[in-house]
């Protein structure tokens, strides 16, 4: 189990905040549910009791053998003893499409940042995703235009999903006890979100940008393209990275990929 401790996991042990999951994941039979982290299996049995199908992936050998041994009597879970970021997730996805596909989890938070990274670039918008995260990153996830805590994955996420803040998750609920307390955020789809592609897109020039947050967008764009340019199509170049709306984002972007393609 140290193994685990290393990896960030801490493992959900209060029954109430267990039950509050599940009551925000809104589970049905038709529901295919990944978990990131099985742990213990705590949570896992009750998506198991609510879900359609369950798919746990457990890096921790030990913990994968413990789960799988005190869980075999559940013939809709299937356990994966394996990395989550390195996994063919569409592969594994593909045998259950009648199913709409779920995200609940209490992810490790040493890894969240690349663990909610390849949740949206995978292309398959989730029904919902119920994922208990520490409170500083879920005040990033959540942060709006113009406040400080606002991050490229704040932009990219927030542009293909609604995120709210659920409930707050004292550290006592957990075992070891994390330094830091936690919050439970639910993900909803945008009824017309941007392709993977803009998605991509739009994280590369927001990261780029996001290295010199302190710098305006006219700074930026100089070595470019004319920042008067981009002023002229609405976009305020006054503004930092972190002021910029997901919309002027998206906007930004394209002008920057077809002054690209037309470049001889």
């Amino acid at each position: 189990m140290l193994d685990s401790i290393k990896l960030g996991q801490n493992f959900l042990i209060n029954t109430g905040v267990l039950e509050k999951v599940i009551e925000f994941s809104d589970l049905t039979k038709d529901d295919c549910v990944v978990e990131i982290g099985t742990g213990m299996g705590n949570l896992t049995g009750y998506l198991a009791q609510y879900g359609g199908e369950v798919l746990t992936f457990e890096i921790d050998p030990i913990l994968y053998q413990k789960t799988l041994q005190e869980l075999s009597s559940n013939s809709n879970i299937h356990f994966f003893n394996q990395d989550f970021l390195k996994v063919d997730l569409l592969q594994i996805l593909a045998p259950f499409s009648k199913y709409s596909f779920k995200v609940v989890a209490n992810i490790p938070y040493s890894i969240s940042t690349a663990i909610w990274y390849k949740i949206l670039q995978i292309p398959v918008l989730w029904t919902r995703l119920v994922l208990m995260v520490q409170k500083e990153f879920g005040q990033k996830i959540m942060a709006q235009p113009g406040e400080k805590k606002r991050v490229p994955l704040s932009i990219i996420f927030q542009m293909r999903y609604q995120v709210q803040q659920r409930f707050e998750v004292s550290r006592g609920s957990f075992r070891p006890m994390p330094r830091v307390d936690s919050v439970i955020l639910k993900c909803l789809p945008r009824a017309y979100p941007p392709d993977i592609n803009t998605i991509n897109r739009v994280a590369n020039l927001a990261q780029g940008f996001f290295k010199q947050k302190r710098k305006k967008i006219s700074n930026l764009l100089r070595p470019i393209i004319d920042p008067l340019i981009i002023n002229d199509a609405g976009i305020p170049i006054t503004k930092r990275p972190e002021d910029l709306t997901n919309l002027e984002w998206i906007r930004l972007s394209e002008i920057l990929t077809q002054t690209k393609e037309v470049e001889p």
